[in-house]
């Protein structure tokens, strides 16, 4: 793969959006307070959320994961875009891995505002 493919900008923002990921989770659990961000439906208010600590309790360590994930997948991607040492094969396999954890993210977002809303 030629590294100024867009497979090398998809992994740049994979990794990328992990890093934010991770630092929302950390904004999140150190404040102990819920904001709107691109994590949260647009259409559910934070303010009427029922239990603000079960839900930062029910995500938080799903959301870590997700970003952790994230970061991996995405490091993944760009040494193999950028060095060629990985492989095509592993290389589709972190980027599926990382689309699989992408919706069960999801998913569980959607779960935890049905419980908390």
């Amino acid at each position: 793969m030629n590294t100024d493919s867009i497979y090398a900008l998809m992994d740049a923002v994979i990794v990328g959006s992990g890093v934010y990921v991770i630092y929302l989770y950390l904004v999140m659990a150190k404040s102990g307070k819920l904001k709107q961000n691109i994590l949260t439906p647009q259409n559910v208010d934070i303010k009427k959320c029922k239990d603000v600590a079960g839900y930062i309790h029910y995500v938080g360590r799903k959301q870590l994961v997700f970003g952790i994930v994230a970061i991996l997948c995405g490091g993944i991607g760009l040494l193999q875009d950028y060095t060629k040492k990985i492989g095509a094969i592993p290389y589709m396999i972190a980027i599926t891995i990382f689309f699989v954890y992408a919706l069960w993210f999801g998913f569980q977002i959607k779960k935890a505002v049905k419980m908390f809303w």
